[in-house]
């Protein structure tokens, strides 16, 4: 019998996914129809834009881990707060915390939005 991943199980993978650079893990339980609303960015539109796109606000920190400090989680929603830590392409100390909702549908994550305490690196 095929268990699809738990809403939770999927918003804690692409934490670990970023954390570890490597998005294999959640390929398949990401919608084709995702969006992502990124703060300073444009709204990214689809599977592949939006795992790239992730790929590509990485690169601005070589060094970033992520660590969940709470996690609330109703019906389709997730709500993931965490903290974050590293450096940028200068090698200057960076840290954040935020959160992150997810909804899904269907058993695959349809809907990423970000929120930041610092927004001091969002171009205006």
């Amino acid at each position: 019998m095929n268990h699809l991943p738990t809403s939770v199980y999927m918003a804690e993978s692409i934490f670990r996914a970023m954390n570890r650079r490597d998005f294999a893990e959640v390929i398949d339980f990401v919608h084709e129809d995702i969006i992502l609303d990124f703060p300073g960015a444009t709204r990214m539109e689809g599977k592949k834009k939006v795992l790239l796109g992730l790929r590509i606000l990485l690169r601005k920190y070589p060094e970033l881990q992520f660590t969940i400090t709470e996690i609330i989680s109703e019906n389709d929603k997730v709500c993931v707060v965490w903290t974050n830590k590293g450096r940028d392409l200068k090698g200057k100390p960076y840290a954040n915390s935020g959160l992150s909702l997810f909804h899904t549908r269907d058993g695959r994550i349809i809907f990423i939005s970000d929120y930041f305490k610092d927004t001091s690196f969002v171009v205006r």
